[in-house]
């Protein structure tokens, strides 16, 4: 059962992307915050535009008025933006009971330096959430009770799976499943590229891949087997697969991407 707890809250997103938009749609579709309940603020007056005609919320630049009377403020602009925002704004980011951060890499005691008296809480979701089908990781800072986390976390059921886990995990958490999407985009890239050099058309190489990339997901998600499991399904001996997975081993695709994930991990720990 969805909860509905903050109906009828007022809510403010400062930085209205592509995330932003993905969980302001997951609202709204599933009527979980009022429409006129929800504030969208950004630098770009023409992104504050597409979000107001495609959505019909609230859109306002100024942020000492849009924060007036807030009761959950998420912050969802980039992280190199984030410190400015807080250290102009933070009195009137203050003012809002609970404080969502959607930002990579920043942590809850980062932002608590500016609003040492709201309950933060941390999120961490991905790309897919525009589809209603996000990987989302959300934990409490050291105001934040069980009951908070639990209430944010039922939030965001609406964009995804959620995960309620330990802040000391959640930049390793960004690595894998918060840039993970783009690590399957480059895959199918790559996939379509090859089809292409092998002669297929573009558009059946290009259905071929999108379709495989879904199955295969779909499959993980719902056949009850694991990743080790259906790979061996797919594998048989002597076969074509056998050797696509003999060479992925042989030239160390394991370890390539374990170094790729790892880096990632690294860099949502400078930011």
């Amino acid at each position: 059962m969805i909860n509905r707890k903050f109906y009828d809250k007022k809510v403010v997103f400062i930085g209205s992307g592509n995330m932003a938009e993905a969980i302001v749609a997951g609202f709204i579709r599933n009527d979980i915050i009022a429409r006129t309940n929800i504030f969208c603020n950004d630098i770009s007056s023409d992104r504050l535009n597409i979000i107001s005609k495609k959505y019909a919320v609230n859109t306002m630049q100024d942020k000492t008025q849009i924060l007036e009377n807030a009761e959950i403020v998420f912050l969802a602009v980039k992280p190199q933006h984030l410190p400015n925002i807080l250290e102009e704004y933070s009195k009137d980011i203050a003012k809002a009971k609970i404080i969502v951060s959607v930002v990579a890499g920043v942590t809850t005691n980062t932002i608590a330096k500016y609003l040492p008296d709201n309950i933060i809480i941390r999120v961490m979701p991905n790309t897919p959430a525009l589809v209603g089908q996000g990987a989302i990781a959300v934990c409490g800072g050291s105001k934040a009770s069980a009951e908070n986390v639990s209430d944010i976390a039922d939030l965001f059921s609406v964009v995804g799976r959620v995960e309620i886990v330990k802040e000391k995990i959640i930049n390793a958490i960004t690595a894998v499943s918060g840039s993970g999407p783009a690590y399957v985009f480059y895959l199918s890239e790559i996939m379509r590229d090859v089809a292409e050099k092998f002669g297929i058309p573009s558009d059946v190489a290009k259905e071929l891949v999108y379709q495989t990339i879904y199955g295969a997901g779909k499959m993980l998600k719902e056949s009850g087997l694991d990743d080790v499991v259906l790979r061996k399904h797919v594998t048989s001996p002597g076969g074509t697969t056998e050797k696509a997975i003999e060479d992925f081993e042989k030239n160390n695709f394991r370890q390539i991407v374990f170094s790729a994930i790892d880096k990632a991990r690294k860099r949502a720990e400078e930011l």
